[in-house]
């Protein structure tokens, strides 16, 4: 059964996966499917257009505000912050990644999905895609584009349900949440979230790389806030989070004004500065991989 709320569909088996944010509980829709309503502390829940604000009751901090207000004014220009064969190329890299720790038809949440390009890629290749965000702004144009039925919520306190995914991964999200208290939070909800067995991904950029102060003084979704995360702190917070067996790679190198007629040529280089110890440290993106204990 489907159930339809606003513009998009709620399904039984995204019901299946949400839970309070508060206690952690199952939620179930009331008489009038006009919202959803936990079973254990009978919190209330709207849904907007089809997405269900799934917030914590207690007022959030300044700094989650203004994060917010943030990414709902950039929301409607944001998938152009970066020239689209550049972006569609890293695009690449991660669906490839997903493709070789999980086959297609698992369960994967996007975590800090945005406007969702990662998600829809991820859907047409066979995955069956969640994605959370904070940014109501973010999630409407992703609804507007049709790339799928998401969850506002905040990556710390995740409102879904304990071992509900096969893998989870968040992309370009830790350096922008930067205090190291909310970071180890939002990894320890992606383990929480994800089946023993299955995979955790946090990729990120680079502090190593020399150009994103460079890059991020141009993009509007950076304010000069922003802290990269060292990949060593995010490898040490899932290790602590018990998530199991964990690998850390470089990855990327491709810059942003790369014209379209060289993108083969910055590509080749990627590939054997990726794969050259030494060079490797100055790659666009730390990539961590953690395996929960089965």
């Amino acid at each position: 059964m489907t159930i339809p709320t606003g513009t998009i569909a709620l399904s039984d088996r995204l019901l299946a996966k949400l839970a309070c944010p508060r206690c952690r509980a199952p939620l179930r829709f009331p008489d009038d499917n006009s919202s959803l309503t936990c079973t254990s502390c009978g919190r209330v829940f709207s849904i907007e257009n089809g997405v269900p604000l799934l917030f914590p009751d207690e007022r959030p901090a300044d700094w989650t505000l203004s994060q917010k207000a943030l990414y709902d004014g950039v929301a409607p220009h944001y998938d152009n912050s970066i020239p689209q064969h550049v972006a569609g190329h890293y695009l690449r890299k991660r669906v490839d990644l997903v493709r070789e720790l999980a086959a297609p038809g698992a369960a994967v949440l996007d975590v800090g999905c945005g406007t969702g390009t990662l998600a829809a890629a991820l859907r047409n290749a066979g995955y069956d895609v969640y994605g959370v965000d904070a940014s109501t702004g973010m999630l409407e144009q992703l609804g507007k584009l049709g790339r799928g039925a998401p969850v506002a919520g905040f990556c710390e306190r995740l409102p879904l349900a304990d071992n509900a995914f096969d893998l989870s991964i968040t992309v370009a999200t830790l350096h922008h949440i930067s205090d190291p208290g909310r970071v180890a939070q939002t990894l320890g909800e992606m383990c929480r979230v994800t089946r023993p067995g299955g995979y955790v991904v946090a990729w990120d950029h680079n502090p190593n790389n020399p150009y994103w102060p460079i890059l991020m003084k141009r993009v509007p979704q950076d304010t000069g806030d922003e802290r990269l995360v060292p990949q060593e702190e995010i490898a040490d917070v899932l290790r602590t989070a018990s998530a199991g067996t964990i690998e850390a790679r470089r990855s990327g190198l491709v810059p942003d004004f790369t014209p379209p007629v060289l993108l083969g040529l910055a590509t080749l280089v990627e590939a054997v500065v990726e794969r050259t110890p030494g060079l490797n440290v100055f790659c666009a993106h730390n990539v961590v991989i953690a395996r929960k204990p089965a």
